[in-house]
């Protein structure tokens, strides 16, 4: 496969068109860097997830086809059996009708058709009515049964019809070996059956008839043992039920599917890597036109692969490396990347997680904490059994808890009677198992984990487990309460926590005062502060995305998302849009295109006539040019907003942002050679790229600050003063 998709990837338009811009590095320097045998394993090792479910699915499907023709074998055996069965028990019959009454010797088709129907029938109906019995008993007794459980189910299924099978071998067998000795022997002497009369060879037939019907069940069995040591524990027996309901074609498709899915992730492994090398090995190009029409890489929102280290993962994984349980809180504000640094840490994207078993489960805006426990105690399970752990049949049971409420009756009745009398009794019994509790849902879960953390221990591994989006919990007191509510289970050992916050939640715990112990302060162990992205790393971002992109653009998105990777890949993703293939954009109209999407994005969020927010409708295009321009735009919101109140916030936050619009635009319209944005680009030159993507955070947050950061930014380029900001 690796070979097949190779000289494909490298003819993709988007490496065609960077290798032909930059004159860097070769397509055959590529070709052979990613055949390196290291190389080539690192490549198809990010795909490793897809490989291994394909070949479970190609071995399940194997598996399951082995049983559908063993099915198929023994449901001929049956059908070859009963025929044999018909056919010799009706010949008898008939052979013994003719000879009786001195007839000329033979037996008629429908003699022998109407006699011997009656027996097979009898079979069939017993051995019918025993697979209906048990299905019953099974149905009555077994609670997983009644709840659809696939495993419960499918030993239903197979116990049914195997007993129906023995049946059918046991009496098949028997009449198989006394009715073609009869017939024979009839024929051989020319009279009817005495008793007297008969083979004792009648018995080969027989044992060969239970041979014979025994084969399909060694086959079955010799299966069986494969899917068990293919598929995790308990599922073996589902495949009965699978073989029930899936039709050859539909595993086909399965098998189609899974080969297709790992095609593609080999397939953007080999991109990922092709785009770092063409970046690694290319030198900065400093072009003010953009010729990239097309960037598959941005398609892409959640690429683990193509992560990019900052401080904050060498911070968590020297803190990490010192502690054994406990919990460690990732802040920060949003798009600063807090996600992708927990999906990284835990190894989500990564076939095996070495050293540890991981999770990671996003908190629901709308918080339930049983509901969220639950849920959390069902995915562990999950993984748990997927890893293949001791805890595993543990952890079967635990799921069937929580999805099933389990419901036990028993029932005993007596009764008598003669003639016209009759006396009975009757007792019944029934039994509803109580939902557990929130704190036995958090003692079962406690015992669990400590069981599972003790084993992996052993294998000098630990449990990860890591909860996202906490800031998305409004209001900040109940992210408090979940917090509170969950820090029960912080204290297992050889487990870790990591969880991602908001910037409130962090202010709170390190400003507490000294000597009070704040809600996330007693909860959380560590804090890890995750911050924008500087320039060269966001560059860096931005060449694992797109191949070959000029560094003046990289700083316009740098400067316009202010270093946080999810504003910068959606301006990159925006800015790609406006290039059409065979039409450069000059830096210039790509800028002025960005800010008019963001003055539309504030316009846009203009909640009415009244109020503070109706101050974002000067952002409007025929409202900038009545008020002189975008640089004239901020004095213009000041004097709207006055000097009172949240209008006044208000105001100095939209004017800051024009400002900072009309800064933007004003340095990425004006020619920019390499001398200046290497000049900017030095985090020390009061105008950098840095410093006009810091002050795009600030706005907000710290808007007197911001004015300053951009005044600063402002005067190093020679651009007018601006006004201070009104005293509220």
């Amino acid at each position: 496969m690796f070979a097949e998709l190779l000289p494909d990837v490298l003819d993709e338009r988007e490496l065609r068109d960077s290798l032909a811009r930059s004159g860097g590095v070769s397509g055959e320097q590529l070709k052979a860097a990613a055949e390196e045998e290291e190389q080539r394993s690192v490549i198809l090792g990010r795909a490793q997830d897809e490989e291994s479910a394909y070949r479970q699915t190609v071995s399940r499907t194997r598996v399951e086809g082995r049983i559908f023709r063993v099915l198929v074998a023994a449901g001929a055996l049956v059908l070859l059996m009963l025929l044999t069965v018909w056919v010799a028990c009706g010949w008898s019959e008939d052979l013994k009708e003719v000879l009786a009454h001195d007839r000329a010797a033979s037996a008629s088709v429908k003699g022998v058709a109407g006699k011997g129907l009656a027996l097979p029938l009898f079979m069939v109906l017993i051995a019918g009515g025993l697979a209906f019995v048990t299905w019953c008993v099974f149905y009555l007794l077994s609670p997983g049964v009644r709840s659809g459980v696939p495993t419960a189910k499918g030993r239903q299924l197979l116990i049914s019809v195997g007993l129906a099978y023995g049946l059918l071998a046991l009496l098949g067998a028997v009449w198989v070996g006394i009715y073609p000795t009869e017939v024979a022997w009839q024929l051989q002497h020319d009279r009817p059956l005495d008793n007297a009369g008969g083979y004792t060879w009648g018995g080969w037939f027989t044992l060969g008839t239970l041979v014979l019907f025994a084969i399909p069940v060694l086959w079955l069995r010799r299966i069986a043992r494969i899917a068990r040591s293919d598929e995790s524990s308990g599922q073996s027996l589902s495949l009965a039920h699978r073989i029930a309901v899936l039709a050859p074609q539909e595993r086909k498709q399965a098998q189609r599917q899974a080969e297709a899915e790992w095609r593609l992730a080999v397939r953007q492994a080999l991109l990922r890597f092709l785009r770092a090398r063409i970046s690694e090995q290319t030198e900065r190009v400093f072009s003010t036109v953009l010729e990239i029409s097309d960037a598959p890489g941005l398609k892409r929102l959640h690429a683990g692969h193509e992560h990019v280290r900052t401080p904050a993962d060498d911070q968590l994984d020297m803190i990490s490396a010192g502690m054994e349980n406990g919990s460690i809180a990732l802040a920060g504000p949003r798009g600063a990347g807090k996600t992708q640094l927990l999906r990284v840490f835990c190894k989500v994207d990564e076939a095996e997680s070495a050293g540890q078993l991981s999770l990671v489960e996003s908190v629901p805006v709308v918080y339930d904490r049983r509901e969220f426990m639950l849920h959390l105690f069902y995915k562990l399970c999950d993984r748990v059994i997927k890893e293949g752990l001791g805890t595993a049949q543990e952890a079967e049971r635990h799921k069937r808890a929580i999805r099933y409420l389990q419901t036990r009756s028993d029932e005993a009745a007596l009764s008598a009677g003669w003639r016209n009398w009759s006396l009975s009794a009757k007792r019944a019994t029934s039994l509803a198992q109580q939902p557990q509790t929130y704190p036995e849902i958090v003692d079962s879960l406690k015992r669990f984990l400590t069981r599972t953390a003790l084993e992996l221990d052993e294998e000098n591994r630990r449990v990860v487990i890591g909860i996202d989006e906490l800031d998305r919990i409004e209001p900040a007191a109940t992210a408090r309460t979940f917090l509170n509510e969950l820090k029960a289970v912080f204290d297992i050992p050889k487990c870790l926590f990591v969880l991602s916050v908001s910037d409130e939640a962090l202010r709170d715990a390190e400003l507490a005062p000294v000597g009070r112990r704040d809600a996330f302060d007693s909860a959380i162990d560590e804090i890890i502060r995750v911050e924008p992205l500087d320039q060269m790393t966001a560059e860096k971002l931005l060449g694992r995305r797109v191949v070959g992109l000029p560094v003046p653009f990289a700083a316009l998105f740098y400067c316009l998302s202010g270093g946080m990777p999810r504003d910068l890949l959606r301006t990159a993703r925006a800015a790609i849009s406006y290039v059409k293939p065979g039409e450069p954009h000059p830096l210039a109209g790509l800028a002025e295109s960005l800010v008019d999407r963001e003055l539309n994005r504030i316009a846009n969020t203009a909640g009415g006539s009244v109020g503070p927010a109706e101050l974002a409708h000067f952002f409007r295009a025929d409202l900038i040019a009545e008020n002189g321009g975008l640089g004239a735009l901020g004095g213009a919101v000041h004097q709207q907003a006055g000097a009172v109140g949240d209008r006044s916030r208000m105001g100095a936050t939209l004017a800051n942002r024009a400002y900072h619009l009309d800064t933007v635009l004003s340095i990425f319209t004006t020619p920019l050679d390499r001398d200046s944005i290497d000049r900017a680009s030095d985090p020390a030159f009061p105008g950098s790229f840095s410093a006009l993507a810091r002050a795009q955070r600030e706005i907000g947050t710290a808007d007197t600050l911001a004015r300053s950061t951009l005044q600063r930014v402002r005067t190093a380029w020679s651009l007018p003063v601006l006004p201070p900001i009104p005293r509220v």
